[in-house]
């Protein structure tokens, strides 16, 4: 059977800001699931249907705006509406000091550096995690380097959860914050204290071989590459 689809609610919340809407949690919880990169994720939602969807226009990301625009929902498109405005109105909501977007900007900034150069496959490697942009560098997902998944094509680095301006997913662990916090604070600095650690370059993951780069802890082209 054909999942069942539901029309766009029609809403007058052009006027209406993010918080207003998050304001609009009033019903029953209802449980909803998603499934992730194969992980199944079950959550709890307050917001009503048309709420939900009208928050995704402050919701940063292609797959935000791509159901916000959309003329009708499944049922599995619904539950991931739900899930994004659940964890937007979550990262509203959390305490500055934790979440504070001007502590990625520096973070953000460097990937967006290095993709104005024209540099593809972007990675920064920091004690014990990856950080990888999205297609549009409007999200960072977090991989581990010791755990790994079955994906598409055999298995890979182990995904965690992902960061994005407004603040940190709330699967990562508390661990995995303190790192890419301390990274956002000054990513050049963290990725010095990886390649002096592990011998690695942290931008391209090779082997620090020129004294110069062994005793920097970084290689000169990766550095100019994300504008450092």
């Amino acid at each position: 059977m054909a999942e069942q689809t539901a029309p766009r609610p029609m809403t007058v919340t052009t006027a209406r800001t993010a918080a207003q809407l998050i304001a609009l949690a009033l019903l029953p919880a209802r449980e909803f699931t998603v499934v992730c990169r194969g992980e199944s994720i079950t959550f709890q939602s307050t917001f009503m249907d048309d709420t939900a969807w009208d928050l995704l226009q402050f919701v940063p990301g292609n797959f935000a705006r791509s159901l916000y625009n959309a003329n009708k929902l499944s049922d599995k498109q619904l539950a991931w509406v739900h899930k994004l405005a659940v964890d937007f109105a979550a990262a509203q909501s959390a305490p500055q000091n934790d979440t504070n977007p001007s502590q990625f900007d520096a973070l953000f900034a460097a990937f967006e550096a290095a993709k104005s150069k024209g540099a593809k496959r972007l990675t920064l490697r920091f004690d014990g995690i990856n950080v990888k942009p999205n297609r549009d560098n409007s999200a960072l997902w977090i991989t581990s380097q010791s755990e790994t998944e079955m994906g598409d094509y055999g298995m890979k680095p182990k995904y965690l959860g992902k960061v994005t301006p407004a603040g940190c997913d709330s699967r990562l662990s508390d661990t995995v914050k303190e790192i890419i916090m301390g990274a956002a604070d000054d990513p050049l600095t963290a990725a010095i204290r990886y390649g002096k650690v592990s011998g690695e370059c942290s931008c391209c993951g090779r082997e620090l071989t020129d004294p110069r780069s062994i005793e920097r802890g970084i290689g000169p082209i990766c550095a100019t590459k994300f504008g450092w």
